[in-house]
């Protein structure tokens, strides 16, 4: 009994310091090893490396955000959204995400909200907003969940304005924690157990 308590604890250990590795080298959950798929200020996609490998993608053409849901939005708040298919041909189209109470299905739970207006004052292309948005929502996960950066089946996302959006008025990002897969999960975010840093 005393032989089996030891190894379960070591397993314990082993899962903990592999987090901590995660989080302190930039590990799969951090935001930016995540460039999301965007276009170029011409329209066509980028060569950025695909933000999930289940065959959907966050949208290249960025979202379809409104100021007034973004005003709207607070930490631990839902968003659900159809995700692109990674073989799609369609020309890139803005995603229009919805705000869904978190015990719905939803993909992205908010950690932060970000002001892009303190960095650009017109649009600057969508890879240029996407990589921003990336950017400025690393540690947003470790903020909203304490000192974790990837946790199982989620990871950091992004939620940034297409160029209609931003021409509208639109001009935050959303941090948030989201599905790995970005596949529909009901219930809010949770971490079992403290981590340290």
């Amino acid at each position: 009994m005393i032989t089996f308590m030891a190894l379960i604890v070591g397993m314990i250990t082993i899962t903990v310091v592999a987090l901590r590795q995660t989080a302190t080298r930039g590990g799969v959950g951090t935001a930016s090893r995540f460039g999301a798929s965007a276009a170029l200020p011409g329209g066509t996609p980028s060569a950025a490396v695909p933000v999930v490998t289940s065959g959907w993608n966050q949208p290249p053409a960025g979202f379809a955000l409104s100021a007034g849901l973004l005003a709207s939005l607070h930490q631990g708040d839902c968003l659900n959204w159809t995700p692109t298919a990674a073989n799609s041909t369609a020309p890139p189209e803005p995603v229009a995400p919805v705000r869904v109470s978190c015990d719905r299905l939803h993909i992205d739970e908010v950690t932060r909200l970000v002001d892009l207006t303190l960095l650009f004052d017109r649009w600057p292309g969508a890879s240029t907003v996407a990589k921003a948005a990336d950017q400025r929502c690393v540690g947003a996960l470790r903020d909203f969940a304490g000192a974790i950066d990837s946790a199982p089946h989620h990871r950091a996302g992004t939620v940034y304005p297409s160029e209609p959006s931003w021409q509208s008025g639109a001009r935050t990002a959303v941090c948030t924690v989201r599905s790995d897969d970005l596949q529909p999960r009901a219930g809010a975010f949770r971490v079992l157990g403290p981590i340290g840093a």
